[in-house]
C-alpha cells in the first residue's frame, strides 16, 4: 500500500451509520478521501477540520479504507460465482488493491464462510469426472492449476468417490466405449486413458 504521509483534515462527513468520509490534504501534495468506520476515527482522537494527522494516523486510516473497499469488491465478485482464495486475491489485485490488503480481505471472506474451498473443489471434481470423463490424476492436476492446494484437491476427489458421487470404474468404461465408437485401436485407447488421467491401476 502506498504511503501517504502526514496531512491536514479538510472535512469529515457521515456516509451512512457505518462509515465516515474523511478528506485529507496531504503535506506531500494533493488530497485523498478515506472511508473509515467511526470507531477507528474515534480511536485516533476524532480530529476535526483543520487538525493535523500524523504519518501513522494517516497510514492507519488509509489501510482501513482500502481494506473496507477490498471487502466490498470481494463480496460483489463472490455474488457472481465461486472463487477460491487465489483467484479472488488476483481479481482484487487487478482492481488496484495491494496484495497485502487483498489477502486480508480474502481471509475475511474465508472466515465469514463465503469461500469454502473444500466444497468448491469437490463440486468441480464431480463435474470433471461426469462431464469430461477425467480420471483422478487429471482432476487433481486441474484443481491445483485453479489454485486449490494439492491436499484439498486430493481430498475432494477422495470424498467424492467415498460419497458415491464419482465412480471411476464407470467413468473409465464410458470413456472406453466412446473411444471404440470412434474406431480407435487399443494402443490409442490406452494413450487416451492416460491423457484423461487414468493410471495403470485404475
Amino acid at each position: 500500500m502506498k504511503e501517504l504521509g502526514s496531512g491536514i483534515v479538510r472535512s469529515v462527513k457521515r456516509a451512512g451509520k457505518d462509515a465516515l468520509l474523511v478528506t485529507v490534504a496531504l503535506d506531500a501534495g494533493g488530497e485523498t478521501v478515506l472511508s473509515v468506520p467511526p470507531s477507528l476515527y474515534e480511536r485516533i482522537g476524532s480530529p476535526g477540520a483543520g487538525d493535523a494527522l500524523s504519518d501513522a494516523a494517516t497510514s492507519e486510516l488509509a489501510h482501513e479504507s482500502e481494506y473496507l473497499a477490498a471487502c466490498r469488491h470481494a463480496l460483489r465478485i463472490l455474488e457472481y460465482g465461486d472463487n477460491n482464495a487465489r483467484t479472488l486475491r488476483d481479481k482484487l489485485a487487478r482492481k488496484g488493491i495491494s496484495r497485502e490488503v487483498a489477502g486480508e480481505a480474502v481471509e475475511r471472506m474465508v472466515s465469514l464462510g463465503y469461500i469454502r474451498e473444500g466444497e468448491q473443489a469437490r463440486r468441480l471434481a464431480v463435474g470433471y469426472a461426469r462431464r469430461n470423463l477425467w480420471g483422478g490424476r487429471k482432476i487433481v492436476s486441474a484443481l491445483t492449476a485453479k489454485g486449490y492446494s494439492r491436499t484439498d484437491a486430493e481430498t475432494a476427489v477422495r470424498e467424492a468417490v467415498d460419497g458415491g458421487e464419482i465412480d471411476f470404474t464407470e467413468v473409465k468404461r464410458t470413456l472406453v466405449k466412446r473411444c471404440k465408437a470412434r474406431g480407435m485401436e487399443d494402443d490409442k485407447i490406452r494413450a487416451t486413458l492416460w491423457r484423461y488421467g487414468f493410471g495403470n491401476g485404475e
